[in-house]
């Protein structure tokens, strides 16, 4: 017996191999490269893709492969397992064959295992074609089937004495189908032909038809002319003895005309009447937009007023806004601290407020910008700590050492502990301040400062 793993004297396995691949379809034979990881690794490297415009470049990866390894089982039983069921008659006589009654009797006969393949020379012949030379050449290479001998030889003979018939039986299928492309050309031709001509014949006809119809509209034509000409004599005849009656209608005619011309006239003097009506209108229409002009005028005086006195109610309390600011300007800081009766704790405090104010030219100590602008600037800080502790866990985390977290914050701890003791001094004294500028009275305004001002 010969099995495909065997080398089969007078033929190329490379020919025979390279047929088989060529013949899967584009679906078995990327399911093959997928498969194989080394494989599908070469197919790939160089940026390539697993496409059909590449699949030349594939087979001949695939061949070189199974070439190195001597067509091992190992190469080419994924292939011809890819390849067998691609021709579904060959493939179901064998399928139905190994899978009958008969060949299990056969084989428990012959005493062969499950996983041998063989088959009779009755059954050989019988599904034997000289069509399928090169099918079964594939069958005697690569599958798993296993011929003696003299199978073997019989087949390699047969397809060595009838490879020239075959060829030339496939070049006349060729040219017979190359015959029938050009027969169906020529068909659909001479039906395109045919159509063209009944067409031409259908216009023809159409053409006629008309010729018909003109040469009877013609005549019609020529027929009515004549009864015009005929009526035409008839006419003059009785234009002659009628001219009493043309007369009779003219003067008829006249005194229609007049009618007509009393009718317009009544009917003008009505528009005249009525386009005078609607000009008596239009100028009592003007005098209304007029006065409606001088009212629009008065309110736009009223207007303006208005916001001039708006604008200056602004001026106002822009002033007053400032009073605050005004009062805190004029205070002597240093000489405040020195008058002030503070334990050492506020001392400090009060000292690093003071550092705290800019310094201007004559270098007196004055806060910069407003009240709100300097108290937040006193209560940043505190606001910034808070974030930070709010944020501990994730900035612990970012930091990488819990101590050296805390460590950071432990200045921001004291400069808000001396941030908040200056607040409660600021209010303190901003109390005095105040309760030592406004009285209760000054409470019940709508404007706090406004006696003040002109007390000042």
């Amino acid at each position: 017996m010969l099995g495909n793993n065997e080398q089969i004297q007078g033929v190329n396995l490379t020919e025979v191999f390279t047929q088989m691949i060529g013949e899967l379809p584009w679906a078995s034979l990327l399911q093959y490269i997928q498969a194989n990881g080394p494989l599908s690794k070469m197919c790939t490297i160089g940026g390539h893709r697993l496409v059909p415009d590449k699949r030349k470049r594939f087979e001949s990866i695939i061949i070189r492969e199974a070439e190195k390894g001597n067509f091992s089982e190992a190469v080419t039983n994924g292939v011809f397992a890819a390849w067998y069921p691609v021709h579904t008659e060959l493939h179901k006589q064998l399928e139905d064959y190994f899978h009958s009654d008969e060949y299990k009797a056969y084989r428990e006969e012959q005493k062969l295992s499950e996983d041998d393949y063989v088959l009779p020379d009755g059954k050989l012949d019988a599904m034997y074609k000289v069509d399928d030379l090169k099918l079964w050449k594939i069958i005697l290479c690569f599958s798993p089937l296993k011929l003696t001998t003299e199978q073997a030889r019989r087949l390699l003979n047969d397809t060595t004495g009838n490879e020239e018939l075959v060829e030339r039986l496939k070049n006349l299928q060729d040219a017979n189908a190359d015959m029938e492309k050009k027969y169906a050309q020529m068909s659909a031709e001479v039906a395109r032909s045919r159509e063209r001509q009944n067409q031409d014949a259908s216009e023809i006809a159409e053409l006629k038809k008309q010729l018909r119809q003109a040469k009877q509209d013609a005549e019609a034509l020529q027929r009515r002319l004549d009864g015009t000409v005929a009526e035409n004599n008839r006419m003059k005849q009785q234009v002659s003895q009628v001219g009493a009656q043309q007369q009779e209608a003219a003067d008829a005619l006249r005194n229609e005309l007049n009618r007509a011309n009393a009718r317009l006239q009544n009917e003008l003097d009505r528009v005249t009447k009525e386009q005078q009506m609607w000009q008596q209108r239009y100028e009592e229409q003007r005098a209304a937009f007029r006065q409606q002009e001088g009212e629009l005028a008065g309110a736009v005086k009223a207007k303006d007023e208005m916001e001039a006195k708006l604008n200056a109610a602004v001026e106002d309390m822009d002033a007053l806004k400032d009073f605050a600011d005004s009062i805190l300007k004029r205070i002597d800081w240093p000489r405040v601290g020195s008058a002030m009766k503070l334990n050492p704790t506020m001392r400090r405090n009060f000292n690093s407020l003071v550092r705290k104010l800019d310094y201007e030219e004559d270098h007196t100590q004055t806060i910069e910008g407003t009240l709100p602008d300097f108290w937040t600037r006193l209560s940043d800080g505190e606001k910034k700590l808070v974030d930070a502790i709010a944020r501990s866990n994730m900035d612990e985390v970012a930091t990488g050492n819990v101590a050296d977290y805390w460590n950071s914050l432990k200045d921001s701890f004291a400069d808000v502990q001396s941030s908040l003791e200056a607040r409660i001094v600021l209010l303190g004294m901003l109390q005095d301040i105040f309760y030592q500028t406004l009285e209760m009275d000054d409470l019940s305004d709508s404007i706090l400062g406004k006696k003040a001002k002109k007390k000042a």
